[in-house]
């Protein structure tokens, strides 16, 4: 939690590296949303330098304790654009076990992996299912992704 306050500066002066040391030692200790954040920090470079495979192992310990915001970030990371090689079906994977748990913005993105077909052939028919409980969970964003389907009426 410290880290957290001098990473946002809540009541403290910002100290990015203060902070990502702080985080790295409760990751360290097996907690599952620092490994988390510290894998974000890691990605992004904030606090220090950018370390992606650290982040992606930390992502991985995270997901495999069911922390659907590291499987979520799984699935941008092999999205592409991350220092990795770009594996979409692997992200379409990881955005279904986030999405699943329920996750908003996974069950976005793999409704729109679905419609276009990013990993593979497109799946129309549930694709719109993904949208609608995004929209329900107050991912905006969703809504109009769901209208653009073609044979989509809304209520």
């Amino acid at each position: 939690m410290y880290g957290r306050l001098l990473a946002d500066g809540r009541g403290v002066t910002p100290d990015l590296e203060a902070a990502r040391g702080w985080i790295a030692r409760a990751a360290a200790a097996g907690l599952r949303d620092a490994q988390v954040a510290l894998a974000e920090m890691l990605v992004n470079g904030r606090g220090g330098p950018r370390d992606t495979a650290a982040a992606l192992d930390l992502f991985e310990n995270a997901a495999g304790e069911g922390h659907s915001g590291a499987m979520f970030a799984l699935g941008a990371l092999y999205a592409g654009g991350h220092d990795l090689p770009e594996d979409r079906t692997a992200a379409q994977r990881w955005f279904r076990a986030a999405a699943d748990l329920p996750h908003g913005q996974a069950q976005l993105m793999l409704g729109r992996y679905l419609a276009e077909g990013a990993a593979g052939e497109p799946n129309p028919s549930e694709a719109p299912s993904w949208f609608e409980q995004a929209a329900a969970q107050g991912i905006e964003e969703a809504q109009a992704d769901l209208a653009a389907l073609p044979g989509v009426t809304l209520q």
